[in-house]
């Protein structure tokens, strides 16, 4: 097991890893992802945030096969954090967390989570910070964490 800076060859898994788990964040499972979404999930878009220096990319590899993602936005928005279904429950999503906010220098950030991931993020000290949003068919709810106080 180990966690790494993500590199242009790890694209494609990624993209497939969070592509696998549209169910979670979609309102109704089954239904198509809307465009813009798809597109921010493209391997095109993962490239384009793997190679940006705006964004912290981490993986987490476990046997040589990629189980977890993390993408920090600008230091402090926390963009993307997904594992593999089979090895949710496992602590990973909290490791690849604890690495990226090391490595962020900020002591705050923000984060838009899916409904279902809520529970994780307030085991990380998020709070909500606004209402549920919606934007075709996904549902999202704002938060941040002030590790200041």
């Amino acid at each position: 097991m180990s966690i790494r800076i993500a590199v242009e060859s790890d694209v494609l898994q990624i993209a497939d890893l969070v592509a696998s788990l549209s169910h979670f964040y979609l309102d109704e499972p089954g239904q198509e992802l809307p465009f813009w979404f798809r597109e921010s999930i493209t391997e095109a878009a993962f490239a384009a945030r793997v190679s940006s220096p705006e964004y912290l990319n981490f993986v987490f590899e476990e046997a040589g096969v990629l189980i977890g993602y993390i993408s920090i936005k600008g230091g402090n928005h926390l963009y993307h954090l997904f594992v593999a279904e089979a090895f949710q429950g496992r602590g990973i999503s909290r490791l690849l967390w604890l690495h990226a906010k090391e490595r962020s220098q900020s002591k705050s950030f923000s984060l838009r989570s899916s409904l279902y991931a809520v529970p994780v993020y307030k085991r990380f000290g998020f709070v909500e910070s606004g209402p549920v949003g919606s934007k075709d068919g996904i549902s999202f709810q704002p938060m941040e964490l002030d590790g200041a106080k």
